[in-house]
Parts: structure tokens; C-alpha cells; sequence
């Protein structure tokens, strides 16, 4: 039975990313974006449970990606469509939003079957990517930050986030992985550390504080991995 909790966790990411998408097109933006945050949960607990009881699967790695393709890519690129298509005047630019999909699908496959990701991402992981964009309805809408709620509401913002967020996506960046081997604060201290300054920050700021910390990752992220490896040699 216990071999089978780490891929039920995984359908129930996979149920939040399709329940989120029905939302999303439904129109209510804030729910669709709620999920794809639970969904980012129970893809944390796949992982630490297949790790923890030991029973890992070539079922289990290719469902995971099939579940994150959908919460952390269809159902960001169909936010993001929205997004750009409630604050563009062209019929043409919320199309962008499609290379947030095509760019997770190549980031998953390229991880399932690159070796050289088992300590760290090559690339922004779409879980990292597809949260930072579940934050933006909540940003824009809540308007607690006008002057920010009104640059982040821009058409042209939203296309260049979708287009660098989808470059980082394919590239071949390392960034820090948030897998854990063994849980000594000498061996995680940055992750420890980042791991904290985000708790900090979502309990200061609640969404925003979520949107800053993923921001935090996506720029810092690299520079993290480095001082890792480093700390570890």
C-alpha cells in the first residue's frame, strides 16, 4: 500500500492543476491561482514521501512530470492568457503566454532524463516559475502596493515575464535544488537560510511576500547553488 502514497499525492497535484484550468478559463483567476500553490504542496510531499518510505518508481518520475506540466505549465500559461488579455488592447499578445507550456515541457523531459539534476536544477524549475505567476492576480487585484499592482498589470510586463520566465525555463543555469539527502544545518545551511527568509517574508507580507520570495529565487537562485557547492567542498 505504502508504494502507492507518493503517485496518489501526485494525482492530487495533478487534480489541483486541472481543477485550477477549468477555474482559470471560468474567469475566477484567484482560485485557479490558489491551486496551483496547493498543487506545489503535494509536490513537495510526493517527493519527501517516496524519499522517506523508499520507493521510488519510473511510474512515479514520469506521472510527477505529467502532473507538473499541468499545474505548473498549462495552468500558468492559461492565468497568464488571462491576465494579458484583460489588460492588452491586442487580440495578439496574450498568445505569448503559450511559451510558458511548450518551455515547462521541455524543462520536464530534459529533467527526466538528465542524471546530472539530482542535486540541482539546470534551468528554473516550473514549480519555482508557477507559483511566482499564481501570485500575480492576487497582486494586481488586491492593489495593497498600487504603484507595483500597476507595473506588474502592464501588458508589456506580463509578456516580458512570460518570455524570460520561459527562457530561464530551457536554459542551462544551475539553480539550487530544494532536495534534501540528510537534514544537518552544515550540510543545508543555505537552503535552511532561504527556507527562513521565505517563511519570513509570506508571514510579513502574505502574497506578496510569497511573489518576493520566488522572485528571490528566480534571480538569486543561481548565485544560491554556487555558494552551496562551495560551502560543501
Amino acid at each position: 500500500m505504502k508504494k502507492h502514497l507518493p503517485n496518489f499525492l501526485t494525482l492530487l497535484n495533478l487534480a489541483s492543476g486541472s481543477i485550477g484550468v477549468i477555474l482559470a478559463l471560468k474567469g475566477n483567476l484567484i482560485y485557479a491561482a490558489l491551486l496551483i500553490r496547493i498543487g506545489a504542496c503535494f509536490d513537495f510531499l510526493d517527493g519527501f514521501v517516496a524519499r522517506a518510505l523508499r520507493v521510488h518508481s519510473s511510474l512515479g518520475k514520469q506521472l510527477d512530470s505529467l502532473a507538473d506540466l499541468i499545474t505548473f505549465g498549462f495552468l500558468p500559461t492559461v492565468i497568464m492568457f488571462s491576465l494579458l488579455e484583460l489588460q492588452s488592447s491586442s487580440p495578439f499578445l496574450p498568445y505569448i503566454a503559450i511559451l510558458i507550456t511548450l518551455c515547462a515541457a521541455l524543462r520536464l523531459a530534459k529533467f527526466n532524463i538528465d542524471i546530472a539534476q539530482k542535486d540541482v536544477f539546470l534551468g528554473l524549475s516550473t514549480t519555482a516559475y508557477g507559483i511566482f505567476i499564481s501570485t500575480l492576480p492576487n497582486v494586481i487585484t488586491r492593489n495593497n502596493y498600487p504603484a507595483i499592482s500597476h507595473i506588474l498589470a502592464h501588458p508589456y510586463t506580463l509578456a516580458t515575464l512570460s518570455i524570460l520566465g520561459s527562457l530561464l525555463l530551457v536554459s542551462n543555469i544551475p539553480f539550487i535544488a530544494f532536495k534534501f539527502s540528510g537534514y544537518s544545518w552544515r550540510a543545508n545551511r543555505i537552503k535552511y537560510i532561504f527556507i527562513l527568509t521565505a517563511a519570513f517574508l509570506i508571514g510579513g507580507w502574505r502574497i506578496e511576500g510569497v511573489a518576493l520570495s520566488m522572485l528571490l529565487y528566480i534571480v538569486f537562485g543561481s548565485t544560491l547553488q554556487k555558494y552551496s557547492k562551495q560551502k560543501r567542498s
